[in-house]
């Protein structure tokens, strides 16, 4: 098995863990015979500016920057602007709930941008430093906690969405 595999392998398994746990902040109402999915803002804000956080102490890691070079640096700017501006998006209606399209709006595009970086990064795993790559881990670990905000997935992992934030905050 290549390290990539077992990368990718070890990224799958940390992401799917404590999703489940974020079930809780989509509703559904019935009225007249119709029912509608509202998403807690400020769970998807919570887990969002985690995400953002971590791929910023990332980017902004002159070690790391050392490791991936300018090119992909820049890249994972880029990248980092994507998430920023949903973040922003986010932090604009928070305290509210939003309907199930638009949450899922701003979860695809910050599960692209996030899975973009990760791709980018974990060509170059070996070589990071090892909190470098915990984070990885934990921004992957967040990313099925958002998919499960809108009802995408019901999966039990080893490491909750509270612990990816931890190690997230914990920084490099």
């Amino acid at each position: 098995m290549s390290r990539r595999t077992l990368f990718c392998s070890a990224v799958r398994a940390a992401g799917a863990l404590g999703a489940a746990s974020a079930l809780a902040a989509c509703t559904a109402t019935t009225s007249g015979g119709t029912t509608t999915y509202t998403v807690n803002v400020d769970r998807v804000l919570s887990i969002v500016s985690s995400i953002e956080a971590g791929l910023t102490e990332i980017a902004t890691s002159s070690a790391v920057i050392g490791v991936i070079g300018a090119d992909n640096a820049a890249t994972l700017a880029t990248i980092l602007g994507t998430i920023s501006e949903v973040t922003a998006g986010v932090a604009a209606t928070s305290a509210s709930t939003v309907s199930l399209t638009v949450g899922a709006g701003w979860i695809a595009t910050v599960e692209s941008a996030a899975q973009a970086a990760i791709g980018l990064l974990q060509d170059f795993e070996s070589l990071l430093p090892s909190q470098a790559t915990l984070i990885i881990q934990a921004v992957s670990a967040l990313l099925p906690a958002l998919e499960t905000l809108i009802g995408a997935v019901s999966v039990s992992v080893a490491m909750t969405p509270s612990q990816a934030q931890n190690i997230i905050a914990r920084g490099l």
